[in-house]
């Protein structure tokens, strides 16, 4: 796994200031160190806020919302261009007009399902006493993929991959939360390396787990 530029550096500083780690070595030693979900926008897409002292939430950035409503937007543009305005598809049936529709429907889909990502509420919460994500939530007893204690919590794992293109490349950072069965759940992946260490410092402290990060195996 290759690392961005900086990746080590910024994280090692980050390590120095980490809560003692009581946790069994064997545990740290199982869990995976590649990318848990691949690829990544090379911006940053979510911003940590703390509601209370005892609640934690993402938010969209600025940026993160402003892509996918733009993504949105011209999708609903063409859509009703091609179907209301004149010489749209309600007046021509042309062969143009429907394949603006379908370009415009697609968009708007695409647009639809990044905004409904992007506001997908995570949250950590210790009155309720879980971390959850997703927009049905109901406290129980059953461990879901998405919906746990956060006594189940045991480190936070950063984790930096290079994307390459036809463009270019750039890095990207995963945080994911390291559960006490050695499995893990991602809660952000974006470019923004800063914001993600900020974020890791505090949760760690939210929390009071370490921060571990993943370096690259040896092949």
């Amino acid at each position: 796994m290759d690392l961005p530029k900086g990746f080590h550096r910024e994280v090692i500083e980050a390590k120095k200031n980490d809560p003692v780690d009581f946790t069994e070595p064997s545990i740290k030693k199982r869990v995976d160190i590649s990318p848990l979900k691949p690829g990544g926008s090379n911006f940053k897409t979510h911003a940590l806020i703390e509601q209370s002292s005892s609640k934690l939430y993402y938010r969209p950035s600025l940026g993160g919302a402003v892509f996918g409503f733009i993504f949105f937007a011209i999708g609903l543009g063409f859509t009703i261009f091609n179907i209301s305005f004149e010489k749209g598809l309600m007046q021509d049936p042309s062969l143009f007009h429907f394949f603006g529709l379908g370009f415009g429907l697609l968009f708007a889909f695409v647009g639809g399902f990044m905004l409904y990502y992007l506001y997908k509420p995570r949250v950590f919460d210790k009155q309720s006493g879980y971390y959850y994500k997703g927009y049905n939530f109901r406290p129980n007893e059953k461990h879901l993929k998405h919906q746990f204690r956060l006594h189940e919590i045991i480190a936070i794992q950063i984790i930096g991959e290079t994307i390459r293109g036809k463009n270019g490349s750039y890095g990207s950072f995963e945080l994911n939360l390291v559960l006490n069965d050695g499995t893990r759940r991602n809660v952000v992946d974006h470019g923004n390396l800063k914001s993600i260490i900020d974020d890791a410092h505090c949760l760690s402290e939210f929390l009071n787990v370490p921060i571990w990060y993943a370096q690259s195996r040896t092949e």
